[in-house]
């Protein structure tokens, strides 16, 4: 019986012991093997935007002899404008990016951009709303994956849900003075002005200015808020996309708005055989209805038919057409 014990404590391991074991001697097995690499997060962004002439000047008050739409003695009045919805891309694909909620520029999925700051030509009240001095040039978020990036896109303009909300009772930037039209009118998307000798457009009075927001009058003035953007008339809220060969880099690149792209098609005093669109009334008032009427050299298609394409809208829809040339990217210039 002992000599059985012995020969039981001295048997051969199992068949199914030995490759684990052969295993762990040709690799190393250990509780403390340190774990795979992880793949970083994403950073943080900063997105620089900055505002030209047809030279490439940037357009900023107290600015003299700018070039817009063929002039040469251009003084900037405005320029603000509402962007939502900004992703970057990676190939076919349009990564969101999460707005920091700053409590001035950024609120939820939307952000003012501001190149004003209430100096200069810039100072001239139009309709009564005062300016104030803080600019916004940037946006800043988390995007949901890392680069790198091939390029960046965006829609103009205020989201739906958030446009027909009375001013009083918004968050910052939805309660900027001079960017409201009411709540069954919603937020001016975009506003820019200039002024001129060659237009006559001088003085505080007399300016040539851009605005340009939906029309959801059909929807809102009984006081809804519209289900959709589509249940608007013309919802005039156009998706940029701007993708660039080499990649997007938001820490050296910048997404320019091109100021005369904006103002590209409209005629000014002394152009053969055409009625100066840009002259001391030039209004552009881009959300009258189709037939203006008497109003409708100020605010019928016969202005602002002119403003859509060079943001890819069409006019008679407010969707989508053709291609924008107001928005481009470049690489940031050395400082």
């Amino acid at each position: 019986m002992g000599s059985r014990m012995i020969a039981a404590r001295g048997a051969p391991m199992s068949l199914e012991f030995r490759p684990l074991v052969v295993l762990c001697l040709a690799v190393g097995c250990s509780s403390s093997d340190p774990a795979p690499p992880s793949t970083p997060g994403p950073s943080p962004v900063t997105l620089q935007f900055e505002a030209v002439d047809a030279a490439g000047t940037p357009y900023v008050c107290g600015a003299k002899g700018l070039h817009i739409a063929g002039l040469t003695d251009v003084t900037p009045g405005d320029l603000r404008l509402y962007v939502h919805e900004v992703r970057l891309l990676k190939g076919d694909r349009a990564i969101p990016v999460t707005l920091d909620q700053d409590h001035a520029w950024q609120f939820q999925n939307v952000a003012l951009l501001d190149f004003e700051d209430a100096t200069a030509a810039c100072s001239y009240v139009i309709f009564g709303k005062s300016k104030t001095p803080d600019t916004n040039h940037v946006l800043r978020g988390l995007p949901a994956e890392a680069g790198p990036y091939d390029g960046v896109e965006f829609t103009l303009g205020v989201p739906v849900a958030l446009n027909h909300l009375e001013t009083a009772d918004s968050k910052s930037p939805l309660n900027t003075t001079g960017m409201d039209h009411g709540a069954a009118d919603g937020r001016q998307f975009v506003r820019v002005s200039f002024y001129s000798d060659t237009t006559g457009a001088t003085g505080d009075k007399d300016h040539n200015l851009l605005v340009f927001r939906s029309v959801c009058n059909n929807v809102t003035n009984g006081g809804e808020i519209p289900a959709s953007a589509d249940a608007c008339d013309k919802p005039n809220r156009p998706t940029i996309r701007l993708a660039q060969a080499g990649g997007f880099d938001p820490t050296k690149d910048r997404i320019v708005v091109d100021v005369d792209a904006m103002f590209r098609g409209y005629t000014t005093p002394g152009t053969p055989g055409a009625h100066a669109d840009l002259s001391d009334g030039g209004r552009i008032d881009c959300y009258g209805p189709l037939n203006a009427g008497d109003l409708g050299p100020q605010i019928g298609a016969e202005r602002c038919g002119t403003f859509y394409p060079n943001v890819g809208l069409d006019y008679t829809t407010g969707r989508p057409q053709g291609t924008q040339g107001v928005f481009r990217i470049e690489k940031s210039k050395a400082r």
